[in-house]
């Protein structure tokens, strides 16, 4: 098998980051349904070699024949009935931290004949059905830090200087959970109104709420946004710039317990978290248990609150000494953060698609 028989295919632009840094190692053409993905792939990765799959030209389109051609195909959702069709071996990543996998989603993923899988605590929630869903998997990291930037004083200060931020500051990072689920509407405000004046803040809201057409959403950036220009060295980011670059100069996280807070052990930030109803310690255990996990992965699950400051969303919060408080204990808090971190992500740094592409290459390649 040949480099050219390897395809990587996704409909939604999540995967693409994930898949091209497979790519860069592994060289393939990258296939997608969808204008929007296929624009945004080329924009963000524009050596990336890309071809367009339509539904009704079927071997008329390049997407398509590339497809029906591949040895191995590479992506990063089920896609069980779209790629049933067709004889390559296939091969499923995952790019976000996935703190809950249920037995339907990991049937869901049963027709895979490689699963990457990230670390310890996502083998964990499939050996709770090793004996009746049948997988291949292999513990590869995480993608995404394959891009994460060096953490240096240049990249902070270029950073700022690009943001219109003040380079003398600390810089507090806001990423909460989407809507329904995270704290945007009870702390957003409160995260401008008190933290302290001489630090910059970068506020991002979930896609959910910063990047829709929603009315009360968008009037609520509006409002904020407004707030913020009066407060100076404040922003609100619609995903304008790639999430690991604000993990890469912040000072102090602000988080619901999710993807992010979870992701920016990566550097160690230190952590505050936000805990909402839905979020928050007891939605932890209600879950867990009706997912069926074992009550050391919930204690597991749970230990991330110990990792960080933690404040009620729902109530009057004074970021000012929230801060202060993170700042003081990092070190207290930091041995935590490593013993979590290992759990999700096993391996903790950039090599996440080599490990990958090791795999495809032992279980597909003669």
């Amino acid at each position: 098998m040949t480099n050219q028989d390897v395809v990587y295919f996704s409909k939604m632009f999540q995967a693409v980051p994930a898949l091209a840094q497979v790519e860069r190692v592994l060289p393939g053409t990258f296939v997608s349904n969808r204008r929007s993905t296929l624009r945004a792939a080329k924009r963000i990765y524009p050596d990336l070699e890309t071809a367009r799959y339509s539904k009704y030209l079927g071997r008329f389109s390049r997407g398509n024949r590339m497809l029906q051609d591949a040895g191995v195909i590479v992506t990063g959702s089920p896609y069980k009935g779209f790629l049933a069709p067709y004889a390559a071996k296939k091969c499923t990543v995952f790019h976000g931290t996935y703190t809950l996998l249920s037995r339907e989603a990991l049937e869901r993923n049963s027709h895979f004949d490689l699963l990457c899988i990230i670390g310890p605590r996502m083998r964990s929630m499939i050996e709770r059905y090793a004996g009746d869903i049948d997988l291949n998997t292999v513990e590869t990291g995480f993608l995404p830090f394959c891009e994460f930037p060096d953490r240096t004083e240049s990249f902070r200060l270029e950073m700022l200087g690009r943001l219109g931020l003040n380079k003398q500051y600390k810089t507090l990072l806001y990423t909460p959970s989407r809507r329904g689920y995270g704290s945007w509407d009870s702390v957003a405000e409160q995260i401008l109104m008190t933290a302290p004046r001489e630090m910059n803040l970068i506020l991002r809201p979930h896609p959910s709420q910063g990047l829709t057409p929603r009315r009360a959403d968008k009037q609520s950036i509006q409002r904020l946004s407004s707030i913020a220009r009066k407060r100076g060295n404040a922003l609100i980011d619609l995903s304008d710039w790639p999430l690991s670059s604000y993990l890469a100069i912040a000072d102090v996280l602000v988080s619901d317990a999710n993807s992010p807070a979870e992701e920016s052990m990566f550097y160690d930030i230190p952590l505050i978290f936000t805990e909402t109803e839905a979020l928050g310690r007891k939605a932890v255990v209600e879950n867990g248990r009706k997912a069926k996990l074992d009550q050391d992965h919930i204690d597991m699950r749970l230990s991330l609150f110990e990792s960080g400051v933690c404040a009620d969303a729902a109530s009057a919060l004074d970021f000012t000494s929230l801060v202060s408080d993170a700042l003081t204990s990092c070190d207290v808090f930091a041995k935590k953060r490593d013993n979590y971190a290992k759990w999700v992500f096993g391996h903790r740094d950039r090599l996440a698609n080599v490990r990958v592409v090791e795999a495809i290459k032992s279980s597909f390649f003669n």
